[in-house]
């Protein structure tokens, strides 16, 4: 409890902030070099009227990545399900919201500018030590999690009209206790399985394959046997510390940083307090008269406040972090010493001094490495930017990349065979993260041969490029690609046999013959399974597939794909329990019930309000489908 002491009542404004959703750090991944057809700005959601563009889906992505940046630094490795993945949900996301936003204003449900004013105007992150509304704290904060304030706003008037719209009418559920015992009977009901699982990868092929069957597969899927274009690139990088070169600050540099910014080499005086707090002065000065009749300081906290030892002690605070109505008179006490009763806004306190710690200077000295690195980490980046921009000038002028390297004494190095998903042939090691890189990639891929590059900047600098050599993508001959015509024809032969299989076993099952029957006439392993919920599993089924294996019949067979083939099971033997829930249980499921058809019945009202209107995704300019 170190600074002020918070109140919050329980109030139509305080109720109205926790319907914000919290600033956009639900993403932990970014994506770099986002489609190139973006700055198009294609349509991409329609909603009637209301239309978002590839361009604000691009901005949300880039948004997301500055974020994933800012918490994992710049090597983040986002492979096509993270992309895949992070674009449904935006998606989904904005779809969503233009739903409820035009639903919205066919139902005249306006959000006032005051409304929205008074909420962020008592938002606690936009507050400052005093606990007033700080604009600029307000942007800083906005800006860290890549919102200007128009976004943030009208990202609050959506949730506030979410809130009329979906979560009044959801919220609250009630599930009466006769039906959570129900719920709760069926979720401890246990059932024991056979299953057979059948894996393509143990399937055995008994024949060949033929030269017309490689040739039909050849035709089948050219698309797969298409050598991309490659290139040859040569390119100079260096770093922002490279920039540097041997640049050492003077003297009187260093010290009139030292002098400039003395509060980040001063650890201010703190002290360790102990506080106790009243409602009223009389009971404030009650407790000071058992002080000074030698009653220890937590006895009385205790005793006349209420209060634990852990909401006693504040801990070691500065001036700055006390309430400046207590601060002074803290501050000036001796050390095991307390306070008369002094009044704030939250009541009448009682402040003691248990440790005085002193303030502490780092001397002039003992700074001067720290100094020297940081002056020379913001010389650096000048000494970059004056790079950069003579290189610029040089590659207007018609010079070459050897030439402008020996000029700006740089290495230049190669790449061989570059694709475009950031594979080569060849390539110096140190440079493989930056070769990788989506502006690398672009930036190989845009230019002609013998043309330079603009420079661009890399995680640690900047690099500029030439192209050297083009090879036009191919399609490949069947002799060159026989070999994955094979593995391909296997995996696909192989696929068909394990399905023969299971059509096979599903037909006699239909016709009444026993699994264990059939398990042996095929000479298939047959297993079973111990008694289990339906939160647990087996054979690699999902938990949702689990749910809806446990809703067929006794004896009813049932066919489902897992990752490594396809599990073949039967529900024989059920086996429900007699305990009686305890009264926390059916809470339990009362709370878990409640939340899941409340989150339910939110989707079915978007879903429904969407059927009111004209809806169209294109999918395909996001990469979404082919």
């Amino acid at each position: 409890m170190i600074g002020k002491i918070r109140s919050i009542q329980d109030s139509w404004f305080m109720k109205a902030i926790l319907i914000l959703t919290a600033l956009s750090f639900m993403s932990l991944f970014g994506i770099s070099g986002y489609i190139g057809s973006a700055a198009q700005d294609k349509s991409v959601i329609e909603v009637d009227d209301i239309v978002i563009s590839q361009a604000q889906i691009s901005q949300q992505l880039n948004q997301e990545l500055q974020t994933a940046r800012k918490l994992f630094g710049d090597n983040i490795e986002i492979n096509d399900g993270i992309r895949a993945a992070l674009l449904q949900n935006i998606v989904q996301k904005d779809l969503t919201n233009a739903i409820i936003r035009k639903t919205a204003q066919d139902n005249h449900i306006l959000i006032s500018d005051d409304l929205v004013s008074k909420i962020i105007g008592a938002m606690p992150e936009f507050r400052d030590l005093d606990g007033k509304f700080n604009p600029q704290q307000m942007r800083m904060v906005l800006s860290n999690a890549g919102l200007s304030e128009t976004m943030y706003i009208n990202q609050l008037k959506e949730n506030i009209a979410k809130q009329h719209l979906i979560d009044n009418p959801v919220n609250g559920m009630h599930i009466p206790d006769f039906m959570a015992e129900y719920i709760n009977k069926i979720d401890n009901q246990k059932k024991v399985f056979k299953y057979i699982k059948i894996n393509p990868a143990d399937m055995k092929i008994t024949r060949k394959i033929s030269q017309d069957e490689k040739e039909q597969y050849y035709s089948d899927f050219a698309m797969q046997f298409v050598e991309p274009e490659k290139r040859d690139i040569s390119f100079a990088a260096f770093s922002i510390e490279d920039a540097a070169g041997n640049f050492s600050p003077r003297a009187q540099e260093i010290e009139q940083y030292y002098n400039d910014n003395i509060t980040q080499f001063t650890v201010p005086e703190k002290r360790t307090v102990l506080q106790m707090v009243f409602d009223s002065e009389e009971k404030a000065l009650a407790a000071k008269k058992k002080l000074d009749n030698g009653r220890n300081f937590y006895a009385v906290a205790d005793s006349d406040a209420k209060q634990t030892k852990e909401n006693t002690e504040l801990g070691d605070v500065s001036l700055e972090e006390l309430l400046p109505e207590v601060a002074e008179a803290v501050f000036s006490l001796d050390k095991n010493k307390y306070t008369a009763p002094i009044k704030s806004e939250f009541g009448w306190h009682i402040m003691k001094v248990t440790n005085i710690i002193p303030l502490k200077q780092t001397s002039l000295a003992n700074a001067t490495k720290e100094i020297i690195e940081t002056l020379r980490k913001e010389q650096a980046y000048e000494l970059a930017k004056n790079l950069v921009a003579e290189i610029e000038d040089l590659i207007g002028k018609g010079l070459s990349l050897a030439e402008i390297a020996e000029q700006k004494k740089l290495n230049v190095y190669t790449v061989k065979a570059l694709k475009e998903d950031g594979s080569y042939e060849n390539a110096s090691g140190k440079f493989a993260d930056l070769i990788k890189s989506s502006d690398f990639i672009d930036n190989s891929f845009s230019y002609n041969i013998n043309e330079i590059s603009q420079v661009f900047e890399t995680n640690d600098g900047f690099a500029v490029l030439v192209v050297d050599n083009i090879t036009e993508s191919r399609r490949q001959t069947l002799n060159e690609v026989e070999t994955q015509i094979i593995k391909l024809w296997e995996a696909n032969e192989k696929e068909a046999i394990a399905q023969e299989i299971i059509n096979d076993v599903t037909h006699d099952l239909e016709n009444g013959d026993k699994i264990d029957e059939i398990a042996a006439r095929f000479k298939l392993p047959l297993k079973t399974t111990k008694p289990l919920t339906r939160s647990e599993s087996f054979a690699g089924i999902s938990p949702l597939q689990m749910k809806e294996l446990f809703k067929e019949a006794l004896n009813v067979s049932k066919v489902l794909p897992t990752e490594d083939g396809q599990v073949l099971a039967i529900n024989t033997k059920i086996i429900n329990t007699n305990i009686k829930p305890s009264r926390g249980d059916i809470e339990a499921t009362k709370l878990r019930a409640g939340n899941e058809l409340s989150q339910n019945m939110a989707q079915q009202l978007i879903n429904d309000y969407g059927n009111n209107y004209k809806i169209n995704v294109d999918y395909r300019s996001i990469g979404l489908a082919d």
